[in-house]
């Protein structure tokens, strides 16, 4: 990522700007809580509102004070890309399209309970150092998580083999190369799947970028 000093200090009113016209935002710091509310639109269907947001978010090598996307239906793709998130909420998010969360590192807790995707939801090379609550979760189609790290700890495994179990997961779940603290690996999980690792003392340290 580029160093921060190096990177355009914006408020999160213009970057919402940017966003309405379908521009993607990068090389940024962004102040000030991120919230998308601004663009929600209600569009008509055969008489139902389908009240969202129809840009696409891309958001490229940013460093991101606060992002809100809780409670927010994204009909468009949603992508962070190379970023440093300090803190964040997904809270009731609905990825329509698909969710695309690569190289990036989240800082504080994240509160992700009850986020749903109809489209493919992707999170690859990504740090997760606070906690992350996924309770809730509802994934229909294809998820993969790839080189992701929960030192933080995280509530995942545990909601994911209950769902699968009570037949709630949509279609193909794939875990490679993850680690999560051995407290949140259900019992027997963690040397049955071959994508799942426990974190090491030294990696629980600390966490770069």
């Amino acid at each position: 990522m580029t160093p921060f000093h190096a990177l355009k200090i914006t408020p999160a009113i213009q970057v919402l700007k940017r966003l309405s016209s379908g521009e993607t935002i990068q090389d940024t710091w962004i102040i000030d809580p991120l919230d998308p509310d601004p663009l929600v639109v209600s569009r008509w269907v055969c008489g139902e509102d389908l009240r969202g947001i129809y840009q696409p978010i891309l958001i490229r090598n940013c460093y991101i004070d606060d992002l809100n996307l809780a409670q927010r239906t994204f009909y468009e793709r949603v992508e962070l890309v190379d970023c440093r998130i300090m803190t964040s909420c997904f809270r009731q998010a609905y990825f329509y399209s698909s969710l695309l969360i690569e190289d990036c590192v989240f800082r504080g807790g994240i509160d992700s309970q009850y986020i749903q995707g109809d489209g493919p939801i992707v999170i690859h090379n990504t740090v997760f150092s606070g906690y992350v609550d996924w309770g809730g979760l509802q994934w229909r189609n294809q998820v993969d998580l790839l080189d992701v790290s929960f030192p933080g700890g995280t509530n995942l495994l545990h909601e994911l083999y209950a769902h699968k179990r009570a037949g709630r997961l949509g279609r193909k779940t794939t875990l490679a190369r993850c680690h999560f603290r051995v407290a949140d690996i259900p019992a027997g999980l963690g040397t049955a799947h071959p994508g799942i690792a426990p974190l090491v003392e030294s990696y629980l340290g600390g966490v770069e970028g």
